[in-house]
């Protein structure tokens, strides 16, 4: 990764000595299939290389679907340029992402609609949280639900929502014990064949799980 960062800034340098970058000699490449437009990318990219944008030679990672840049020039001079977009896993608010390297990125312009699990907190509470998601789905796999929004209220209160509209809701402080009741709940539920049209599971009592129905409430 350095040396391609070493030869990516070299070219940079020898770019700079001109007025203007041939953008007709630049040829770009993204692996995968890409998350943002790939018009979006070149005109980036090509700014990038004349100095016609605000980001500098760091912020273009942060600020842009961009992760990983390979460039090698050939003799006639044409430029390629191979490109690896951040992977996201979660969503965060004003147009923010956290990435599978736990990096949070803020990329300009439109990109494709991602279905990622919604974060909301406070900035120092997002690692903790996403550790949490990953914990809660690991146990919601086992009845095929998703999860989708997962939020910290205050006061070390937790509630998260799946794809089917139940809420769950956590005590920080006792997250690990608490998930392992909603797994023996959702265990028990599945063994019984059990469906009651569950619209919330309050976990945060010491010794009991509170659950509330459409048309009723009840305590276990």
């Amino acid at each position: 990764m350095r040396y391609l960062l070493i030869i990516f800034f070299a070219l940079l340098a020898s770019c700079s000595s001109q007025k203007e970058a041939n953008t007709d000699s630049i040829d770009i490449k993204i692996s995968k299939e890409i998350i943002s437009n790939f018009d979006q990318v070149k005109v980036q990219i090509t700014n990038h290389l004349q100095n016609k944008n605000k980001y500098n030679s760091s912020e273009i990672f942060s600020n842009s679907w961009v992760s990983v840049i390979k460039a090698t020039k050939t003799f006639d001079e044409e430029l390629h340029i191979e490109i690896k977009e951040h992977q996201p896993i979660a969503s965060l608010d004003r147009g923010r992402f956290i990435t599978q390297e736990g990096k949070i990125i803020t990329p300009a312009g439109g990109n494709k609609s991602l279905k990622l699990v919604s974060i909301i907190g406070k900035e120092n509470e997002y690692l903790t949280l996403l550790d949490s998601i990953f914990s809660l789905q690991n146990i919601l796999n086992l009845n095929g639900n998703s999860l989708i929004t997962i939020e910290h209220r205050g006061s070390g209160f937790i509630e998260a929502v799946d794809n089917e509209g139940l809420i769950y809701r956590f005590n920080e402080r006792d997250f690990r014990v608490q998930l392992e009741r909603l797994e023996e709940l959702i265990l028990f539920e599945l063994n019984s064949g059990i469906n009651d049209d569950i619209r919330y599971i309050d976990l945060r009592y010491k010794n009991a799980i509170a659950i509330g129905n459409k048309n009723m409430e009840e305590s276990i």
